[in-house]
């Protein structure tokens, strides 16, 4: 189930994306793991997207760890997650 799941955020999140087939596969699954958790809705009307269709994937790799909030709380795990998330992207980033 939890794969079917990804594979379906995923899909909502690629008709967010102008070019998604240009974000290296790393950075990709940074984004999808964090539309998983956030939603596509959120995701598709953010400023990470709107970054990544610009062609700015740096700076929409940059915006994850902003999405660490739950209830209005900061909350320690997201943080950590989202964290891991960034890494990953800019990682992936370099290494294309």
């Amino acid at each position: 189930m939890l794969a079917d799941g990804i594979l379906d955020f995923e899909r909502q999140l690629d008709a967010c994306l102008t070019d998604e087939d240009s974000i290296p596969v790393n950075a990709k699954i940074a984004f999808v793991s964090w539309t998983y958790n956030v939603g596509a809705g959120a995701a598709c009307g953010s400023t990470l997207v709107r970054k990544a269709n610009a062609g700015d994937l740096v700076g929409a790799c940059r915006e994850l760890p902003r999405w660490n909030r739950a209830g209005g709380q900061v909350i320690r795990g997201l943080s950590n997650r989202r964290g891991a998330e960034r890494v990953m992207c800019l990682d992936a980033l370099e290494a294309s």
